[in-house]
């Protein structure tokens, strides 16, 4: 245990030990909307560049989300037709997720039968991607969320090195999420009102006095 979070010191090598620590230490930082900085952290440290980050309920639908270094079109296209046909929605594969947390093309359909489906050769193709790889963020054991990033056709494909690394951060990007929604849902109206107002700077006696 290092730093809070149990490491294998059997699968990774030191360096990669410290990235991950270091990632968690990061992440764990309070922001005014964690999954940027989540997402940024994925790039900074794990070279993961385009990436989208989506609310999720435990059926897999997916809703909300926030993308980074990549194109609206993308979003658009792949919410107006394409997630249809994507192998790796979570509404497809919710156990799955549970059990594995990352996935990745190859876990469930040959790379000779992607190539040939309306996935990869009308959506992901045309927008310059080859590979693909979904995170499952889990709390409680609920599905919350999900992230989702992709390879260029010139990129490697995604091993099961990355699928390793997001199994083990898979958990705390999950309480970290699971955190900064709960935090919300606590507050009745009231308290988010005195928040707000604690936030432009009132004092105690003039909101004492407005509420």
């Amino acid at each position: 245990m290092e730093g809070g979070l149990l490491v294998d010191k059997t699968v990774f090598s030191s360096d990669e030990m410290e990235r991950i620590i270091h990632f968690a230490a990061r992440i764990m930082r309070l922001t005014k909307d964690v999954r940027p900085h989540i997402q940024h952290e994925l790039d900074k440290i794990f070279g993961y560049e385009e990436t989208i980050f989506w609310y999720a309920d435990d059926r897999g639908n997916l809703k909300d989300p926030v993308t980074y270094r990549l194109h609206d079109r993308v979003l658009y296209d792949y919410l107006e037709q394409y997630h249809r046909y994507d192998f790796l929605h979570p509404k497809k594969n919710v156990a799955l997720f549970q059990e594995k947390k990352a996935l990745r093309l190859v876990d469930l359909v040959s790379m000779e039968q992607y190539e040939k489906s309306t996935y990869y050769r009308s959506f992901m193709k045309r927008h310059g991607y080859y590979d693909e790889m979904v995170v499952g963020l889990f709390y409680e054991g609920s599905l919350i969320g999900a992230i989702g990033t992709a390879y260029k056709k010139d990129r490697n494909v995604f091993t099961l090195t990355d699928c390793k690394r997001f199994q083990y951060l898979s958990e705390i990007i999950a309480s970290v999420l699971a955190n900064q929604v709960n935090h919300d849902d606590l507050l009745s109206e009231r308290e988010k009102e005195v928040v707000k107002l604690v936030k432009l700077g009132r004092s105690n006696r003039a909101i004492a006095k407005e509420l």
